[in-house]
């Protein structure tokens, strides 16, 4: 004991000295937290088998802990003899073992391993709170000394080029203070401005002449940034395809041929579309450029990337112009140095050994000189910026990364750039983005540690093609969001009225913000999904600016697409036209439609290569031409407007525009889909497609634009262009000629499949891009075809999601034509045939729980469908009672009181209610409805009757009408024998129809089923099976609209869940249960039955089809499966939807118990039933 207790002593006196150890104070705490540890085990005397063996090993490793502690002072924060790096090394394995010794004290596997696990753990903190503290240390070391150097140099810098950095920075504020209003004639403007200011005639006139130097102040940028996610392997493949490092490159193939080609590209493709899904949140500009020295911005054509470059320069300039009085995000201020691409590389042919860096100082922008101080030369300038560069004082952007076509240049080019980038952007310690930044990128802070920065912009496809090699930061501009965009549309419209203010020297107050709410507001409406997506680009946003900003009939947006489209367009050829061109804006567009269908015929991606839009430009040219054959002077005109369409194309933000690597695009596809339409519907170059009969005939125009549409009928990818070629149509032709365009238009079938009338249906789909409509009757006709098509091929049953397709076009059309479409059907005479009606019904009835289509009827057209209920039974599933039930649940205002019916007798006679036989209302309320629901309660009120049944009236009516009836007790037995002698009146004559299966009905009510089956004779066979098919409908419509359940009651649910818990205790494997465990299926079955009564979604069918899955027999030699079933029919009852979501959840809570194998076994067994049934087949595709 003696021994044991100066062991612990020892350790006691070791703990106390380690706490005074200076040196690695972490290190060694862990260390005395370990000794503290293993003494609390000495002292419980956890010792194992092996116990004297363990003492020993633990004295060894005291004493080596004694040793280590000697050769560290106590008051000073160093070791003798031990160096830092191995005296850490040392301190940490001293640990692990301690940990060992202490595991080695007990005989639980599970102690042991939590003691080692414990103390790794411990070690990954304190090498983690370590590393932390080095590499803060670190950064405020690098920071100390850049503060200290950069303090020096740019009071050096300041004072040797003071003049010369204020003038270029004075400079660059004027350069880049503004940007051109796109789309605003003076005119217009004046117009405007005289309806918000009340201008003079001269006075608006004088104005509008000053608008012209007139431009939208460049104070702020709207884009939105997210890191780019392809990843450096696929940018470092997509170069090796272009620059050449692969050997067995084929030199006959274009490089964007192989790019494409390429299996990694293709998630380049997808990230070249607009993404709905949001993976992550945006980044905000100022911390990318307060944390990353190289960054990449990819972006769209018309996305902003010039716009905020030259924003960021103006900005910067101001602050570094103002000494920094005023706060900025971007510390420490850099000298800005914005460089076009696109002049370098110019200049660049010219002199092949041109740097970039010796560029910088003589560069322009966009041709105009970047200081206008005649005092200061251009080698002033170079200077002076070439030291700001050399002491990391300059943040150099570069703009336009992509627009080099030809290969060569553009390899040539990306080299040039990637040396100067080596050379000069570097961290303050000399690493550049060619590194290794896996290894110093955390001792890298451009917010404090200094050094040039570096931003490049690019469009996305043509950087793709070709990408900087290293590690940069890419980000890609996102479209705007909806609050990004209505910031855009307080600011554009603020500064135009701006504008008009200081134009005219007015005082009055900014109009702006009201002038833009109408935007705005359509901005927010959930259908506008086509002006959400134009409007997510910047440069569409400026013209749809321009469009609200002219509107003057109290609306902000034209309200069909094709005129919404026009003007948009009408405004970027205004904006282009203003530039000098030898090609008309007839031609033009001309040329911008063959372009467009071609693009939207062939290329997926909506890209074009240049090679083939030349070609296609110049067979356009020739065709406005009119001329079969061509002489030498039309040929050279023809290839210098080729030429310059090219150049306007590649030069500017237009509405074709470059993509980069020979690669064109539309601004955005809704500008290709219009131009598709133009395409489509030019009647002139169609005579020249399509061959005709007569030349002069009007009819000749409805044919060809006819056949025009029907080549892309079944193509979904044309089906906008369609709809705005319709839109066109109806805008441009005179009324009769958009008549008979319609007329003919939809008697087109399509011949491989008669379920659909192709022409009806695009042209009731297409409604909403009407401008004007045709003649009602034409209307008519097509919602006729499309209702008696959905009749003969049922459409409920095989394509229910077409009547969801109409309605929702329905619901678009203006001027109530539904309800008087409704009412000229239903009174046509003779009647249609049931299925067409069917059809109807339920179009009208909608998805369950929806009631919006109920507002087309009205009481006239309800009164016909009660009057065509008689034609309603099992093989129309009850479609006319079914949508009378659901008018009489929403709106029962809408089903008249008729003469001489059971609702006008109760309402009329004012029979209250208690005194209606109880046996009599199950009658009633099966045959003539007349429930309403209020709130939990169900109760039976006339007024609700929705039904009639003549020949069951007249015998309810005499009984009711009797005076002595409550008091005679024979009477209920009068009204079984009227019913029954009415019953055998029908029966000789072999009458099956509507109202002998209502006197069937009312018998079983009033005798009993049993009577009805001992006395089997009475009702035929057909009329009995009627009745039991209208029992099952009505216990149907009575779950579905009119059960009362409290959602929050789950006493049902958490008794059937405890049964079958404690059943399950039960079951094994053995076949002695087999009959116990069967019979739990056959409880769970009906427990499930019960919680099914309360949902207002499920059908018989599929009820009976859950109810069969569940009672199903159980096969032993399926359990190898078992688990992969179990997650089949987990997931198939979901997504059937064939019980609602209690009995799902009891189903969830059933399958934990997985463990069972006849539990597991049973889940094999209903998801095999389910992938043979029937209904599995359908609904295949879901699955």
């Amino acid at each position: 004991m003696s021994t044991a207790a100066s062991k612990l002593a020892r350790v006691d006196e070791l703990i106390e000295r380690i706490e005074k150890i200076k040196v690695l104070e972490d290190h060694w705490r862990l260390v005395g937290k370990n000794l503290t540890r293993l003494r609390q085990g000495l002292n419980e005397k956890r010792v194992t088998k092996d116990g004297h063996r363990t003492k020993e090993k633990i004295s060894q490793t005291i004493k080596t802990i004694e040793q280590v502690a000697a050769s560290c002072r106590d008051d000073q924060s160093e070791s003798e003899g031990i160096a830092y790096r191995e005296l850490e090394s040392v301190l940490l394995r001293l640990q692990l073992r301690l940990a060992q010794h202490q595991a080695n004290l007990t005989d639980d596997y599970e102690t042991k391993v939590n003691i080692i696990s414990d103390t790794y753990h411990e070690q990954q903190l304190l090498q983690q709170n370590d590393y932390d503290r080095k590499k803060s240390q670190r950064l405020k070391e690098i920071e100390q000394q850049t503060q200290e150097h950069t303090k020096e140099e740019l009071d050096r810098l300041r004072a040797r080029h003071a003049k010369t950095i204020e003038s270029y920075l004075r400079c660059c504020m004027e350069l880049h203070k503004t940007v051109p209003f796109r789309g605003l004639k003076d005119d217009i403007v004046g117009r405007v401005a005289n309806s918000f200011y009340e201008l003079s005639p001269e006075t608006q006139i004088e104005f509008e002449q000053k608008w012209q130097k007139c431009e939208l102040p460049l104070t702020r940028t709207f884009i939105q940034l997210k890191p780019d996610e392809s990843t450096s392997f696929e940018r470092s493949e997509s170069r090796r395809l272009l620059i050449g490092q692969d050997s067995e490159r084929q030199e006959a193939i274009d490089p964007w041929q192989q790019l494409i080609s390429a299996p990694y590209m293709l998630s380049m493709v997808e990230r070249d579309r607009y993404a709905q899904e949001e993976a992550e949140e945006n980044v905000n500009v100022e911390a990318i450029l307060r944390q990353k020295r190289w960054i990449v911005i990819l972006g769209d054509p018309g996305t902003g990337k010039t716009s905020f470059a030259r924003w960021l320069v103006h900005h910067l300039a101001q602050m570094l112009l103002s000494n920094g009085q005023n706060s900025s995000d971007f510390d420490p201020l850099r000298i800005p140095i914005l460089i076009h691409i696109g002049e370098f590389a110019e200049l660049l042919n010219q002199q092949p050994s041109l740097t970039l860096f010796e560029y910088i100082g003589q560069h322009r922008w966009m041709g105009k000189v970047i200081v206008d101080d005649q005092a200061i030369s251009l080698d002033d300038l170079s200077s002076a910026l070439h030291d700001y560069i050399r002491q990391g004082q300059a943040l150099i952007i570069l703009d336009g990364l992509d627009e080099i076509q030809v290969f060569d240049q553009r390899s040539k080019l990306i080299h040039v750039v990637e040396n100067f980038v080596e050379t000069y952007v570097q961290t303050p310690t000399g690493r550049s983005v060619f590194d290794n930044l896996h290894l110093n990128r955390y001792f890298d802070d451009p917010s404090q540690s200094g050094g040039n920065q570096l931003i490049i912009t690019s469009r996305i496809v043509g950087y793709h093609a070709a990408p900087l090699a290293g590690q940069f930061s890419h980000y890609i501009i996102q479209p705007m969001d909806i609050e990004h965009m209505k910031d855009f549309v307080d600011y554009w419209f603020y500064h135009v009225h701006q504008q008009i203010i200081a134009a005219l020297s007015l005082s009055k107050s900014n109009q702006g913000k009201n002038h833009g709410e109408a935007l705005k507001q359509e901005l927010t409406k959930v259908d506008n999904v086509s002006l959400l997506n134009m409007a997510s680009n910047c440069c569409l946003m400026s013209f749809i600016c321009s469009v609200a900003f002219r509107q003057s009939n109290g609306s902000s947006l034209p309200a069909q697409r094709i005129e919404f489209y026009q003007e948009i367009v009408d405004s970027m050829l205004h904006s282009w036209n203003t530039k000098e061109s030898t090609i008309s804006i007839s031609k033009f567009i001309q040329i911008l439609s063959d372009i467009a269908i071609h693009i939207h015929e062939n290329s997926v991606s909506g890209l074009i290569h240049e090679d083939k839009m030349k070609e296609i430009c110049i067979q356009s040219i020739k065709t406005s031409l009119n001329e079969s054959l061509c002489n030498n002077e039309d040929l050279c005109e023809i290839e210098d407007q080729t030429t310059e369409f090219v150049r306007i194309c590649h030069n500017s933000i237009g509405i074709l525009t470059a993509r980069g690597e020979s690669l064109y695009g539309f601004l955005h596809v809704t500008l290709q889909e219009y131009f598709t339409c133009l395409k489509l519907t030019n009647v002139d170059e169609l005579k020249n497609e399509i061959s005709v009969v007569d030349e002069s005939s009007s009819e000749n125009k409805v044919y060809l634009v006819i056949q025009s549409l029907r080549r892309h009928m079944n193509d979904q990818h044309f089906r906008v262009p369609t709809a705005l070629a319709l839109g066109r149509i109806s805008s441009c032709w005179s009324p009769n000629d958009f008549d008979d365009f319609c007329c003919k238009f939809i008697q087109v079938e399509d011949e491989s499949e008669s379920l659909l009338p192709v022409g009806a249906f695009i042209l009731i789909s297409c409604v909403n891009d009407l401008v004007h409509y045709p003649s009602n009757n034409i209307l008519y006709d097509a919602l006729d075809r499309l209702i008696i098509t959905a009749g003969q091929h049922q459409w409920s049953l095989i394509c229910p999601f077409l009547f969801d397709h109409i309605a929702v076009a329905l619901r678009k059309l203006r001027n109530n034509i539904v309800p008087l479409w409704i009412n000229n059907l239903l009174s046509r005479s003779p009647p249609l045939d049931i299925q067409t009606i069917s059809a109807l019904c339920y179009l009208l009835e909608g998805k369950s729980g929806e009631f919006e289509n109920i507002h087309w009827l009205d009481q006239s057209s309800c009164s016909m469908l009660q009057s065509l209920s008689t034609l309603d039974d099992e093989e129309n599933q009850f479609a006319i009672d079914r949508l009378l039930v659901k008018i009489s649940f929403f709106n029962h205002r809408l089903l008249s009181v008729h003469p001489n019916t059971l609702k006008e007798f109760l309402i009329a006679k004012q029979i209250e209610l208690h005194s209606i036989p109880a046996f009599l209302l199950p009658l009633i309320i099966i045959l003539y409805g007349g429930l309403k629901r209020d709130e939990q309660s169900i109760v039976f009120d006339p007024i609700h009757i929705y039904r009639e049944s003549p020949a069951v009236t007249l015998i309810l009516i005499r009984f009711l009408s009797k005076k002595d009836r409550n008091k005679n007790d024979q009477n209920p037995i009068d009204l079984q024998e009227d019913f029954l002698n009415a019953l055998l009146t029908r029966i000789e004559t072999k009458d099956q129809s509507s109202e002998t299966v209502d006197i069937c009905i009312a018998m079983i009510c009033l005798y009993g089923i049993d009577f009805m089956r001992q006395n089997d004779k009475i009702m035929s066979n057909v009329s009995f099976n009627m009745s039991i098919s209208r029992f099952k409908y009505v216990s149907m419509i009575l779950r579905q609209f009119y059960f009362a359940n409290d959602e929050n009651d789950r006493s049902i649910e958490n008794e059937t869940t405890t049964f079958i818990s404690r059943l399950t205790k039960r079951v094994h494997v053995d076949q002695s249960s087999k009959q116990l465990f069967l019979g739990f299926l056959d409880s769970l079955t009906s427990g499930m039955a019960r919680l099914r009564s309360s949902t207002t979604s499920i059908v018989l069918a599929q009820a009976s089809m859950i109810t069969d899955l569940l009672s199903s027999n159980l096969s032993s030699n399926r359990w190898k499966y078992s688990k992969k079933f179990w997650f089949i029919l987990n997931n198939t009852l979901h997504r059937l939807k064939l019980v609602e979501f209690k009995a799902c959840r009891l189903i969830e809570c059933w399958m934990r118990w997985k463990e069972s194998a006849e539990l597991s076994l049973f889940a094999f067994h209903a998801a095999l039933l389910l992938a043979q049934s029937d209904y599995w087949s359908v609904e295949t595709a879901t699955i």
